[in-house]
Parts: structure tokens; sequence; C-alpha cells
């Protein structure tokens, strides 16, 4: 029986992965090929419509519907998620024990603080591996003076309603960001579709890559 490739996606927070690249979870899910791993550093709590053991659960059902296992909730708070030594030795730890082939995480020009820090410890815990891409920013927010350069292009015109289900998991942030927030996230797919000749399409930046 042939063994599953491993790969490791990262997200400072619950949903960010959904945003960013649910619908290329939910495509390597579906394959038989690979064993996806979801990791988020923290669970915000912010008010009662939006607390950690609601966004926990949120988490969790859209992994679920992803194809994926329970992600690995970190549960660490805002002050830890920072480029510190510390902080690099807990995502280190993760990427000895998966062993993953590829490692996908947030944009590093991204304006949320944690979505920085995590992808900086990320990168440098990622020192010895290839295969390294980083996802679109964060909507709401994440607009920079830097400009996010699509150079990967996956098609997810095939799980693109797995993207809607997965980000509808998410009441609390249907509730904070408001009625036009799932659509923009298609919107951008749509946009990304476009430019790759199909009807959806997620950009990534590549890292490093290795191929042939």
């Amino acid at each position: 029986m042939k063994t599953k490739e491993s790969i490791v996606v990262f997200g400072a927070h619950p949903d960010d992965i959904e945003i960013g690249m649910g619908g290329t979870v939910a495509k390597l899910a579906q394959k038989n090929d690979y064993d996806v791993h979801l990791v988020i550093a923290t669970l915000p709590n912010f008010v009662k419509t939006d607390t950690k053991e609601g966004r926990q659960s949120e988490a969790m059902l859209s992994a679920k519907v992803m194809g994926c296992k329970d992600p690995d909730l970190l549960d660490l708070s805002p002050e830890e998620v920072i480029f510190n030594r510390k902080f690099v030795g807990i995502i280190d730890k993760i990427i000895k024990e998966r062993k993953p082939e590829a490692v996908f995480t947030q944009w590093i020009g991204d304006s949320h603080q944690d979505h920085q820090a995590l992808t900086r410890a990320v990168i440098a815990a990622c020192r010895d591996l290839n295969n390294i891409f980083m996802y679109e920013t964060t909507i709401p927010g994440g607009v920079t003076e830097c400009a996010f350069r699509p150079q990967l292009y996956v098609d997810i015109a095939g799980t693109i309603e797995v993207k809607k289900e997965a980000l509808n998991c998410f009441d609390s942030q249907k509730i904070r960001c408001g009625e036009y927030w799932i659509d923009a996230i298609i919107g951008r797919c749509k946009y990304r579709g476009y430019q790759l000749n199909t009807k959806y399409a997620e950009a990534f930046e590549v890292v490093r890559v290795s191929k042939w």
C-alpha cells in the first residue's frame, strides 16, 4: 500500500487557511497521494459572539468539510506569536514530526502582525525543506505597500463549493466581517481563475520549490 505524502498548512487564526486556500486544501485532501495537516497558531477571544471555544468548534467543523482531520490547535497567546527562537522551535517540532513534502503558510507581506510572524517562523523552521508556498492575503484587510506576486496557480473549479461550505462554518466571522465577506473571497477566486483560464483558482507565492 502506497504511503501518503504529508502536507502541512499553517494559519495564524481559524479561517485564515479557508480564506487563502480552502479550495486547494480540499483538492489535495481528495487525492489519495496526500495527508493534509492543518495547524492553527492561536485562538482569538474578542467578544461574546467571537469566543475561543466558538472559533475552535468552527475550525474543527471546517476541517471536516475540507476532508481533513481535526486541526492542530497550538492555542498560543498573542504574545507568543512573535518571530523568536521559542516560536521557531514550536514550528520546527511540527515539521520534524510530520516530515512534509510541501508546506503552505500565509503571505509574509500581509498587514496582520500574527500572519507575518507565523510565516517568518515557518520559513526558518523549513530551512532544510523544499516546496514552501505562501497563500494570498486575508480578506478583509491584509492590504499593505507590498504587492502579492502570484507565481503558482491551483485550479479549484472542482472544489469551490467545498471552500464556500468551509467558510460558512465560521458564523462568528460572518457577523464580524459582514454580509459580503464570503462573496469577496469567492470573487477573488474568480479573478484568479480568469488569469488561469478556468472558472476558479487560488494563487500562491513561491518561497522555494524543487521539481525534476
